[in-house]
């Protein structure tokens, strides 16, 4: 008799039962809005304008996540690594930090498409480091726009293969994405995300993050 790929909901529902797992991240607001912290499967995305703490913060995470002994795999496209090191050697970190980055990023012909190279990395980070949060920085950089008709659906199409990755291999993964031109007084919503129209849709949760420009009494 043929082998079935179909079976009972039940049955198979067990194939995919999550760990239960849940990572505090480390700020008691958000953990707090987020029962507690992030689970398997999830993507999250870190959105704010350049220069306004994304990847500060995504590092921060990875602090926080060393404390607990959550390894993490970082993907700094934007960031040479030394560069990356060193501001985690700021923060305070140390080389016992439980952060995991590919020794090879670019001239490499193995792999076809940059997600391709994230999966790749992923699957090889979990069975030897055991990596539970995966950060990528930052989303454009997965993007072969050389090839794009229609930038803002491939971006979307790349944001829903991270979802897939996540809950295929049981990971969060923390995705970093800039924002459109915010100005002056504008404060930042779902639609600020460059190419916003399939990346929230296809994320667990958004963290926006925009710098308070105090106001500076002027003398005269």
């Amino acid at each position: 008799m043929e082998q079935s790929n179909i079976d009972k909901i039940f049955k198979v529902a067990e194939k995919y039962k999550p760990s239960g797992d849940v990572f505090p991240i480390g700020f008691n607001d958000f953990d707090v809005a987020m029962d507690n912290g992030v689970r398997d499967g999830e993507l999250i995305i870190i959105s704010a304008e350049t220069a306004n703490g994304k990847t500060s913060w995504a590092q921060q995470l990875t602090i926080n996540l060393d404390k607990i002994k959550v390894p993490s795999l970082w993907f700094t496209y934007e960031m040479n690594p030394w560069y990356l090191k060193e501001k985690f050697a700021q923060m305070g970190a140390t080389k016992e930090l439980l952060g995991y980055t590919p020794i090879k990023y670019f001239g490499d012909n193995v792999f076809k498409t940059q997600i391709e190279f994230v999966r790749y990395h992923i699957k090889e980070a979990i069975e030897r480091f055991a990596c539970k949060t995966i950060f990528i920085d930052h989303l454009h950089y997965l993007v072969p726009l050389e090839e794009s008709k229609n930038s803002s659906l491939m971006i979307g199409g790349v944001v829903r293969e991270l979802k897939k990755m996540a809950v295929e291999f049981n990971v969060v993964i923390f995705l970093l994405a800039h924002t459109k031109k915010i100005y002056q007084g504008e404060e930042l919503d779902l639609s600020s995300i460059r190419d916003s129209s399939l990346v929230a849709q296809e994320a667990d949760y958004v963290f926006l993050l925009q710098r308070i420009k105090e106001k500076q009494d002027k003398e005269f």
